[in-house]
């Protein structure tokens, strides 16, 4: 019965089933506080993105992305999945998760994705962070913006969790450097956010010296936990380190955190790529406006261009902003050009900052309808605050946009066409009256130079600016001035006088020298731009349209195009002037005819035989001219080839040995008579060494004088060189009491030492024989030690 009882039993115990795995896996304390490190790492570093995107509005963007990225890497460890299936899942969440977090704008019912926010997740993570050195801070649109700090935040927190779950714990040989590869990338997500943010750090100090105190910390803790798996240490002994390299740590901190707030170097010295990196728009790569004034004048005069809903009485249209002129034409200034200058161009925001240099003026909301009207130039009013634009009509260019809030202006790389409807929200600058601007300076701008300015410009500035006491009475006089003595002509047939185009330096002189001054809006405003810069005041020059408003929806001919200066006065902006005459009756320039006085008729004799003229033999005569007496000296065909044969070889021969002859001279030079006496004294064993080097023998690199020497003496004894009495270790032993013994060397002991060198080395050389003495000629080198 016990035999059967006891088979039984082992029957019954060998039928049980085995106990099933568990379904997660279990981490160490020691990896889930590496886990909570990376983490806090990671939120410190993405922190630095608030100047950039301002208003914390990236805080639940980079924060979804670090959770997303680290959750999916530790759920694939405790669900025991492989890291090629954890991947997928990560770009799965990534985008599950991404529009909810980073562009819930674009979400359907708040959470779930769209078409229009998986575009923006994929469009952000490539291209948004080219965007985002380019863009005006804060940055807030275009949406796919903000994809930059949530893929940043998911990407380093899924490597880093990772890591830390499967590949440390798993080290055969731990250790604090293996540890430290874990750092990788909340460092670079640390960089990035300083890359990619302003010259306003958001609490760079404290942030910095929090994070390496982390850091250090954490390394310093994982070292000893390697040490302790490695040799058992006593608990007490642990805890005391632990606490006093976490307490020097925290001191650490403190110190730096106080000292990185009072220390900290200006905000001017910091390096960001916005301030690096050239905008993608280039301005000099269309035509200058400016250039293109008679075409609306004479091609496009009625033409219909676009229609304007909401302009008010006497409002002019904005189109582009010229400071930079080069005797040729007025154009918009290099992208590279200062941040005040017209070339300064950056992508459209969502709100678009004021100008550096304004004072706010009346507001006002407009929609103009392109029709006919093509060009890279977005018209505009004043200074604009807002651009949106009518999806509906199947052109939504807001990605395209460059903005230039110092000048007002906005172009569209893909091109203005037929069709595009926006609105514009834009304010006026202030204009204060004369009696204020007179207590006013001209402000200080560093604006592009203009070149080639003809001399006319510098004499009729002086004569029509008067004696003036302030700038703005000088403006007004030469403004004054252009608009009583001119007159006006578009250079068309029904124009009463003929006027050129053009605004280079020929036009100006033909317009500031003649008598009566003709031209339209392209020549007074250039010459009134260059005599008020030739008086030194910030000028630019502006090409718009100024229509007659007629109702609520105005229609803009090319007719109504136009252009004016503005001048920037200090603490006020820029001021328009209007130098362009409205008189068209030019008087007419008129030649008087001479009066023809009658004179006597005389008989004219008959015709002759034109072919007499044939009968006439034509005799060479001997040509007087006195050039073609003297005789040209030519060399003879024998002495050209003598002259080739010869004269290039021998320039092959000399021209390198007096060149080399050359630098070993300066060599000699340098080593004879720079530096201590000591350092002279070294440079003659130098100098012996090169020589021997440069006949052919081999002097060891890494060797002491005395090594050198000796191996020297023995190659000169195998190739019947002579040695100096008392060999060459006389003169090393003798170099190296000068440059050691700490003795003071006087100049006989330099001078025995050059003596004793240029002996051996004369010696060596004459026995070396014509051939190889010839070909150290050749030869060139510098002995270097350290």
């Amino acid at each position: 019965m016990s035999a059967a009882t006891g088979t039984g039993a082992g029957r019954r115990r060998d039928a049980r089933p085995a106990a099933a795995s568990p379904v997660f896996d279990t981490l160490s304390a020691t990896t889930w506080i590496d886990i909570a490190v990376l983490t806090g790492l990671s939120l410190l570093a993405v922190a630095g993105f608030e100047p950039a995107f301002g208003h914390y509005a990236f805080a639940q963007a980079a924060i979804g992305g670090i959770v997303v990225g680290g959750g999916v890497a530790l759920l694939g460890r405790l669900l025991r999945i492989s890291w090629p299936l954890t991947t997928v899942i990560a770009l799965a969440a990534y985008f599950l998760f991404g529009t909810a977090l980073a562009l819930p704008g674009q979400a359907l019912y708040g959470v779930l994705p769209s078409l229009d926010s998986l575009s923006g997740l994929v469009v952000g993570a490539v291209f948004g962070w080219s965007d985002a050195v380019t863009l005006q801070a804060p940055l807030e649109a275009p949406p796919y913006v903000a994809v930059v700090p949530y893929v940043a935040g998911w990407l380093v927190s899924l490597v880093s969790v990772t890591l830390a779950v499967r590949w440390l714990p798993r080290v055969r040989r731990p250790s604090a450097g293996r540890a430290a590869v874990l750092l990788a990338g909340p460092v670079l997500l640390l960089l990035s956010a300083i890359l990619l943010g302003t010259r306003d750090p958001f609490f760079a100090g404290v942030r910095g010296v929090l994070f390496a105190g982390i850091a250090l910390v954490w390394l310093a803790w994982r070292r000893a936990r390697f040490a302790r798996d490695r040799v058992e240490t006593d608990s007490g002994v642990r805890r005391s380190r632990l606490l006093g390299g976490a307490a020097v740590v925290l001191g650490a901190v403190l110190v730096g955190a106080l000292a990185g707030s009072v220390l900290a170097p200006p905000a001017s010295s910091r390096f960001v790529v916005r301030d690096e990196i050239t905008p993608p728009f280039d301005p000099l790569d269309y035509p200058s406006p400016l250039a293109g004034f008679r075409k609306y004048t004479k091609e496009l005069q009625k033409t219909k261009l676009f229609t304007v809903t909401g302009l008010k009485q006497g409002q002019v249209i904005r189109l582009a902003t010229m400071d930079s002129y080069d005797g040729v034409v007025w154009s918009v200034a290099s992208p590279g050009s200062d941040s005040d200058a017209s070339g300064a161009f950056e992508l459209l925001g969502s709100t678009i900052p004021r100008p550096p240099l304004f004072t706010a003026g009346a507001s006002s909301t407009a929609t103009i309808d392109v029709l006919g009207y093509s060009d890279v130039w977005l018209p505009t009013l004043g200074y604009t605050n807002t651009l949106t634009f009518d999806s509906h009509t199947g052109q939504d260019p807001a990605s395209t946009v460059r903005v230039n809030t110092a000048t007002g202006t906005a172009a569209v790389t893909s091109g203005v066409r037929n069709g595009l409807d926006y609105t514009v929200g834009a304010t006026a600058q202030k204009i204060p009256n004369d009696r204020a601007l007179a207590k006013v300076p001209p402000a200080k701008l560093t604006l592009p130079s203009v070149t080639n300015v003809p001399d006319v410009v510098s004499a009729k500035a002086e004569e029509y600016a008067g004696s003036a006491d302030t700038a703005i009475q000088k403006l007004r006089n030469i403004e004054r001035s252009l608009k009583s003595l001119g007159y006006l002509s578009h250079g068309r047939a029904s124009d009463p006088v003929p006027s050129r185009a053009g605004q280079g330096a020929d036009r100006m002189t033909d317009l500031l020298s003649k008598s009566p001054m003709v031209g339209d809006q392209e020549q007074y405003a250039s010459a009134f731009a260059l005599m008020a810069r030739r008086l030194g005041y910030p000028t630019r020059v502006v090409m718009g349209f100024a229509p007659k408003v007629s109702g609520g929806t105005t229609t803009v001919t090319g007719d109504d195009v136009t252009a004016w200066d503005e001048v920037a006065f200090e603490g006020v902006g820029w001021v328009p002037f209007f130098p362009t005459p409205t008189k068209t009756d030019a008087p007419k320039n008129q030649t008087t005819k001479p009066k023809l006085e009658p004179q006597p008729q005389v008989r004219q004799p008959p015709p002759a035989d034109p072919r007499a003229d044939d009968l006439l033999t034509p005799v060479k005569t001997k040509d007087n001219d006195p050039k073609d007496k003297a005789s040209t000296f030519r060399l003879p065909v024998w002495a050209w080839v003598v002259l080739g044969v010869v004269g290039i070889p021998l320039l092959a021969y000399f021209v390198p040995l007096l060149l080399i002859a050359a630098l070993k001279r300066r060599r000699r030079r340098r080593r004879e008579t720079a530096g201590p006496p000591d350092r002279r004294a070294a440079g003659a064993w130098d100098e012996l060494t090169d020589g021997y080097a440069e006949l052919g023998l081999d002097v060891p690199d890494r060797a002491t004088r005395l090594q050198a020497a000796a191996a020297l003496e023995e190659q000169s004894a195998a190739q019947d060189l002579p040695v100096p009495d008392g060999g060459l270790r006389d003169l090393a032993r003798h170099v190296d009491a000068a440059v050691f013994d700490g003795s003071v060397v006087d100049e006989e002991r330099v001078q025995h030492a050059w003596t004793s060198a240029d002996d051996a080395l004369g010696r060596a050389t004459k026995a070396a024989g014509p051939l190889r003495s010839r070909l150290a000629a050749f030869r060139y080198r510098r002995a270097r030690r350290a």
